[in-house]
């Protein structure tokens, strides 16, 4: 299985390419499937690794599963989906949808709003990867044109 170190010599930022990137070599690993459990109909977190500067997490995305509206604070990310299609929804003034299948993904910078779904009927596995790591999350309702700041979640909390 692929991990990460517990240091990262000289590397204390990671541009969205490279994020991106980072998530498309994790996602490579053959054995993340065995890391989830499939017969669990919640959603799933599995962290691959983590340095001050970058963490990798797996996630599972059963049928019907979703993320509320909610940025990554000060982190940038980006995820790839190892199997089945998420759809992203991104709050750019308004809303804009994109479908993600297996073997495709997306970076993003910080304060990026979105929220993810798995509209299909069988489990999608995603890696992401954030740097720096996260610290909070800010989540939000999105009603019409309006967006509204429901609040702040620090690290830590299940998210």
């Amino acid at each position: 299985m692929t991990t990460l170190a517990s240091r990262t010599a000289g590397v204390d930022h990671f541009t969205p390419a490279q994020l991106l990137r980072t998530a498309q070599l994790f996602a490579t690993d053959p054995e993340l499937p065995s890391l989830i459990d499939p017969a669990s109909g919640e959603r799933q977190w599995r962290q691959l690794g983590q340095t001050p500067y970058l963490q990798i997490w797996l996630l599972s995305w059963p049928a019907g599963t979703a993320t509320d509206w909610h940025d990554h604070g000060t982190a940038s990310g980006a995820f790839h989906t190892v199997q089945g299609t998420l759809t992203e929804e991104s709050w750019i003034g308004s809303i804009h949808t994109r479908e993600i299948a297996a073997g495709e993904g997306r970076a993003f910078g910080s304060r990026h709003i979105h929220s993810m779904k798995n509209r299909s009927t069988s489990t999608a596995l995603s890696v992401h990867a954030y740097s720096p790591a996260l610290s909070e999350m800010t989540r939000y309702a999105v009603d019409g044109a309006r967006l509204a700041t429901l609040g702040i979640d620090q690290a830590g909390e299940q998210w």
